[in-house]
């Protein structure tokens, strides 16, 4: 998606990128034919190009990577830039160990990929390009007692760049959810350092202020809340306009079927005839029956389930309710927006990978119909076009 934004503004062209999930790798190289892609891990890329330049003696690597590194075809070799070849270096580091969504963020595979923060940065320190840009979730700037942030910063100011740091919520930006992300732009002394664009768009958020000691704190841009030149997108604008589809849709290419209503729909479509990946989730017989018996009105939730149960079609009987949303509430602010709708007058939560009714982000059902969010809407929710084209399975 980032790749995506910037190319799309005219930042920049995007002609190699890393990704360490297959899916991910195939979409990128569907969506950028132009650029060479290596679905490989970061650490094995960078050892590999340390070693084509003779530096192999530089790079700590542990001897997994370096056995990668050495059995790269001499093609993937050929294709890799080299340092003076990059001008921008931009990413998002995997942000489960960070995320206030991660469950398991103590987990060790969460451990690995907060370090691969060390190799993004590592990235920067051998390539030296113009300009660096980090994105990750807001808690990184919090994370381990602000450590992880503050090394990030210092190590780029130790390399001689001129470092420009924020919390920025993309639904004061024109993108219709609430996703609040943390920044880190860089540029090289004789290059100018990109300011942060203006919110333009109206949205009920604080300004979103990084503690920088006890009695200092930043806001990169101002708050939006009290006014803007623009209204926010609602999910409405986002999706009312595609057409109905039930639990476990699974037509990966249909037809519109209404013209766009709003001037968000109308840049989405672009030029796309058809409609691909409105496909959703298949929820099981009990969890299909909640979201059939929740209110098609906004705000509501597991809790405006009746408290009876319900004959499945094995012939047992089950709560409607799930035991531990009641049973745990009080601790968990209620559990409120599990087994949520979307309001069309509101925006989208922060999307995720896995939208589950009882997951970290419960509010995935659709306004009017009974089913999970599709692909297609979670994709327009982050302000992906139409034709972006996705690759793997829906689990």
């Amino acid at each position: 998606g980032l790749s995506e934004g910037l190319q799309r503004s005219g930042v920049s062209d995007t002609k190699w990128a890393i990704e360490y999930e297959e899916p991910a790798g195939d979409a990128f190289k569907l969506n950028h034919p132009e650029a060479k892609v290596f679905i490989q891990n970061c650490n094995v890329i960078l050892r590999a190009v340390m070693q084509k330049c003779g530096d192999a003696e530089d790079c700590i690597s542990t001897s997994e990577a370096s056995e990668l590194a050495a059995a790269m075809d001499e093609n993937e070799l050929n294709s890799l830039p080299l340092p003076g070849q990059v001008d921008f270096i931009n990413g998002g580091p995997p942000c489960q160990g960070f995320s206030g969504m991660n469950r398991f963020n103590q987990s060790t595979w969460s451990k690995v990929q907060c370090e691969m923060i060390l190799a993004f940065l590592s990235f920067a320190d051998y390539y030296r390009p113009k300009f660096f840009l980090l994105e990750n979730v807001r808690n990184f700037v919090s994370f381990n007692q602000k450590q992880t942030f503050r090394l990030t910063v210092a190590s780029l100011l130790e390399m001689g760049y001129q470092v420009r740091f924020g919390i920025l919520e993309a639904g004061a930006f024109g993108v219709p959810q609430s996703r609040k992300r943390a920044f880190i732009w860089a540029a090289s002394p004789e290059e100018i350092l990109p300011e942060w664009p203006e919110p333009m768009h109206v949205f009920g958020v604080p300004e979103l202020k990084i503690t920088l000691s006890e009695t200092c704190h930043y806001a990169a841009v101002r708050s939006t809340a009290s006014g803007a030149p623009f209204r926010s997108l609602t999910v409405r604008d986002t999706i009312g306009d595609l057409p109905a589809v039930g639990n476990g849709a699974s037509k990966t290419c249909i037809e519109y079927q209404v013209d766009p209503i709003s001037w968000f729909q109308r840049k989405i479509r672009g030029n796309s005839i058809t409609l691909s990946d409105h496909i959703t989730k298949e929820m099981n017989e009990l969890n299909l029956i909640r979201c059939q018996r929740i209110p098609k009105r906004p705000g509501a939730d597991w809790r405006d389930l009746p408290d009876e149960k319900v004959k499945l079609c094995n012939g047992q009987l089950v709560d409607l309710i799930p035991w531990c949303l009641p049973n745990t509430a009080k601790r968990h602010n209620q559990w409120k927006g599990l087994f949520g709708r979307l309001d069309w007058d509101g925006n989208f939560p922060t999307s995720i990978t896995d939208p589950q009714p009882m997951g970290k982000v419960g509010m995935c059902f659709h306004p009017d119909q009974d089913r999970i969010v599709t692909v297609r809407e979670c994709a327009r929710s982050q302000g992906f076009p139409d034709s972006y084209q996705f690759a793997g399975n829906i689990l």
